[in-house]
């Protein structure tokens, strides 16, 4: 605990945290409130929220690159406060708005400005922290998505009942205004550190020639060279795509393996992923407490076998009650995955590259998202849901194996961070 304490002595960091829980929790009354206003048309409401569902998915599949090549080029905090206020105006908007259609499109345009803040937001963390303390961070940050959702869906259900949507759209307006007004305060960085300087004898003439598709080429192919000179950074993203692999398909297989396979009834499920969230943020706590001691390639190995044994005993056990219980396992060690991954940006990837590599592999992502998710659905219908999950946790299996054999230590790494700090 001490350690959680002195980290958020820190105010930069403490600002980036708050801000990020209240976004959190705004994202989930936001959705709750979609769902609400899409239920007075029942017979559309799957065509919604699958609509939903995509026009979230949509903005990181096709703005990733750019929005992590202007984290490179642009103040990161900058595009943080940008991006909170234009969601700000988005939340507001939808007050006044009543046709579905419409609603989705701001939805989209939100989840717009969220891909852009996204980049800025994970390449910004390594500056505000120590190497030392990004376990810590880690943890924290999983904690926070985790007890997002456990408030977000409890607080905004009694929300909708008290205020309506309208009143939980102007609720989340003051929760994006909140982390704008937080990251604002933080100090952080005016531009990414460490990029390659520019050379004395090009003219301003030459400069203008240069198309912005050019540019844009031309920054990506830098992150690329960066990529396929450091073989653990290229490990540690092969290994991260195969595990979203088995993610695209997880989410949604279990929640039908249990519904469907088991009969559980909405409401026990609804106990069911409430203990997941809660022991979720027991496992990050746990995690961050002994995460220093643990190299992040370990973190991220285990943690992806970790993910595939519990998976894999709650399909074979078959029962509420044991599959239940390797759920609730599960969740436990659900988020080593992600504190090994902050420490190993901090790493692997120069600080004048990291938008790029964020943004770039965030268009990856979804596209395997995309792609795993309407396979999911598919091999279910032919297969079973619980055949299918069973499948899709081998991913898992396959991401830890190949992250142990393939990735090594960096040696030089910890003292060269420690140097810079020095600086």
């Amino acid at each position: 605990m001490t350690r959680y304490l002195a980290l958020l002595r820190n105010r930069s960091f403490l600002a980036f945290w708050l801000a990020a829980a209240a976004a959190a929790v705004g994202d989930y009354f936001n959705t709750l409130a979609l769902v609400k206003l899409f239920s007075q048309d029942p017979d559309r409401l799957g065509f919604y929220t699958s609509l939903v569902v995509v026009a979230n998915m949509l903005p990181n599949l096709l703005f990733g690159p750019v929005a992590g090549v202007l984290a490179d080029r642009l103040p990161r905090k900058a595009i943080m406060v940008c991006a909170d206020i234009v969601r700000a105006a988005l939340m507001f908007s939808m007050i006044f708005v009543h046709d579905p259609l419409a609603l989705i499109g701001l939805d989209f345009a939100a989840a717009v400005a969220s891909a852009f803040f996204g980049p800025a937001s994970s390449a910004l963390l390594p500056n505000l922290v120590k190497r030392e303390e990004l376990v810590t961070a880690g943890s924290l940050n999983v904690m926070t998505q985790r007890m997002a959702m456990l408030l977000g869906n409890g607080l905004g259900a009694v929300l909708l009942v008290l205020v309506g949507p309208a009143g939980v759209f102007a609720i989340n307006t003051g929760l994006f205004l909140v982390s704008a007004v937080l990251h604002a305060g933080m100090r952080a960085p005016a531009a990414p550190q460490g990029g390659a300087p520019v050379r004395a004898g090009a003219g301003a003439a030459q400069r203008r020639a240069v198309s912005p598709l050019a540019k844009l080429t031309r920054d990506l192919r830098e992150a690329a060279i960066v990529v396929r000179e450091r073989p653990n950074l290229r490990h540690l993203l092969t290994g991260l795509s195969i595990a979203n692999l088995g993610d695209s398909g997880m989410n949604v297989l279990l929640v039908t393996f249990f519904t469907v396979t088991l009969g559980v009834a909405a409401e026990q499920m609804g106990f069911v992923l409430a203990g997941f969230g809660g022991l979720a943020v027991l496992g990050a706590l746990l995690i961050g407490a002994v995460g220093n001691r643990i190299h992040w390639r370990h973190l991220f190995s285990l943690g992806c076998c970790y993910i595939w044994f519990t998976a894999t005993g709650a399909v074979v056990a078959r029962s509420l009650i044991p599959s239940s219980a390797f759920l609730l396992l599960l969740g436990l060690g659900s988020g080593a995955i992600n504190v090994g991954l902050q420490v190993a940006v901090a790493d692997l990837v120069p600080d004048h590259v990291r938008g790029r590599i964020f943004g770039s592999f965030g268009t990856i992502s979804a596209l395997i998202m995309i792609t795993g998710n309407l396979l999911a659905g598919a091999l279910a219908d032919h297969l079973g849901a619980a055949t299918t999950m069973l499948g899709y946790s081998l991913a898992y299996l396959a991401a830890g194996l190949y992250g142990y054999r393939n990735l090594r230590p960096e040696e030089g790494a910890a003292a060269r961070r420690v140097s810079a700090h020095a600086d």
